[in-house]
């Protein structure tokens, strides 16, 4: 399958969800109405990181194989995967650019999707925010942010559409500038083994942020969850979203820390939702680091591994391995949404109204 309706959606490419629907078993969570955020840090000055989203040339860093751009608020960038595809015809992607400041911001939103869009509803409300921050050695921080997704269930999966295909191109982006391989495969083509690799910011300290990650309290407070865990290897990681189920179908049963460095990472076994009977009874594992930023702001990487192997290893279920790998990688970002959502800061209070 030729890669489309790629990069010039949100100056970068999007994928093709090859998870399930947002999961409707007791990791299912309220829609996620936050902006849907990837960072990287490339190792180019921010001059050249402008240039790639600023010039036609700079934009191939991307993935595209040819772009053309009337750069000015209100002008249109055209691209295309497809070097056979006219920038001028149905299947070119056209982006509006809204504002920029260069070599800090420049903000976008989609003009015309190409033909055969699966989100023709959707992405109207939806524009992206790309900055770009100076580290000062060579090295540039860009961070893309897309907001205004609605709670819809169209606008939920184009969500989902973006969250993986940004992280590739800002891969892709990386890769360019460094002898690191580019990611494998198109942007839009999720590997259907690989780990799940979901990221949050968090505004609290890393002490708060781990304490509610890794004690029952804080599982309750943050996602309503009874949860029993260990501070050792080899003691109960379980997280219990059902406790009146029967046994065995409440939640993590069994499930155990591997390793853990107080404030920094914990890894613990994890098993499948009880509708994948085979699956559950072969642990995958999950790991959770915290960094900070900053003393008031926390970054939680969380990943889980082990699908690869497990269907290797039993090849006749790789199919349900790949359908668990499917809903975790639609459950996971619900769980850090839900983190960072506890610790949000509190709206101000509105004032009264006058009194007449």
């Amino acid at each position: 399958m030729r890669p489309t309706f790629l990069a010039a959606l949100t100056l970068v490419p999007a994928f093709v969800c090859a998870a399930e629907t947002a999961p409707t078993t007791p990791l299912a969570a309220p829609p996620n109405l936050d902006p849907l955020v990837a960072e990287a840090v490339v190792r180019a000055p921010v001059a050249e990181i402008w240039r790639v989203f600023s010039t036609p040339e700079g934009y191939a860093k991307l993935g595209v194989a040819k772009a053309d751009m009337d750069f000015r608020p209100g002008g249109l960038i055209r691209s295309t995967y497809d070097p056979a595809v006219a920038l001028d015809g149905e299947g070119a992607i056209q982006t509006e650019i809204l504002a920029y400041e260069p070599a800090r911001m420049i903000a976008t939103r989609i003009h015309r999707p190409p033909k055969g869009f699966p989100f023709m509803a959707a992405y109207r409300s939806v524009w992206t925010v790309v900055s770009m921050a100076d580290l000062g050695d060579g090295r540039t921080d860009v961070r893309v942010t897309m907001l205004g997704y609605g709670a819809d269930a169209e606008s939920q999966a184009m969500r989902e559409f973006f969250r993986t295909g940004n992280a590739w191109v800002l891969k892709k982006l990386q890769a360019s500038y460094s002898s690191v391989p580019p990611p494998a495969g198109e942007a839009h083509a999720d590997e259907p083994l690989a780990p799940v690799d979901v990221q949050a910011v968090v505004a609290a300290d890393r002490d708060r942020v781990w304490r509610a990650f890794t004690t029952g309290e804080g599982w309750r407070d943050f996602l309503g969850a009874q949860a029993t865990i260990g501070t050792r290897p080899g003691e109960k990681f379980e997280v219990f979203f059902d406790p009146s189920a029967p046994e065995g179908r409440r939640g993590s049963e069994g499930c155990t820390v591997l390793s853990i460095v107080p404030g920094e990472l914990i890894s613990y076994t994890w098993n499948a939702p009880p509708k994948f009977p085979f699956a559950r009874g072969e642990h995958t594992w999950v790991v959770v680091t915290l960094e900070s930023p900053s003393p008031a702001v926390t970054r939680v990487r969380l990943r889980e591994l082990g699908f690869r192997e497990l269907a290797e290893r039993h090849p006749e279920h790789r199919a349900e391995f790949e359908q668990v790998r499917a809903y975790f990688a639609a459950a996971w970002p619900r769980v850090l949404s839900a983190l960072a959502a506890h610790f949000a800061p509190a709206a101000p209070p509105t004032a009264p109204p006058p009194r007449s």
